[in-house]
């Protein structure tokens, strides 16, 4: 990806693994580097029990080096935050 060009989304989906009767899930995300890394969340606040829903990664590079970093879902299950690695690499700008 050329540095400071965002890239196409790439999708994750988030599946909350109770079955009936569970409690549903209260579910935030984040990136730990918004500025290369950004989040769009389709889902809602509350994922029930047996429900996913998807949420879309872009990445827009600040150098040419590799740089990686988190997608951070917290809710208020056991584990929580999951982290999902983020990656890319910078390629330098067309020169005119």
């Amino acid at each position: 990806m050329k540095v400071g060009t965002t890239s196409k989304p790439k999708s994750v989906t988030i599946k909350n693994a109770g079955t009936k009767g569970d409690p549903s899930l209260d579910v935030q995300m984040e990136t730990a580097s918004p500025s290369m890394f950004a989040v769009k969340s389709q889902c809602k606040k509350t994922l029930a029990p047996g429900k996913s829903c998807k949420a879309s990664v872009t990445f827009k590079p600040s150098g040419v080096t590799p740089q990686t970093g988190n997608l951070m879902i917290f809710d208020n299950a056991g584990a929580s935050p999951q982290l999902v690695g983020l990656s890319g690499t910078g390629t330098p700008p067309k020169k005119k």
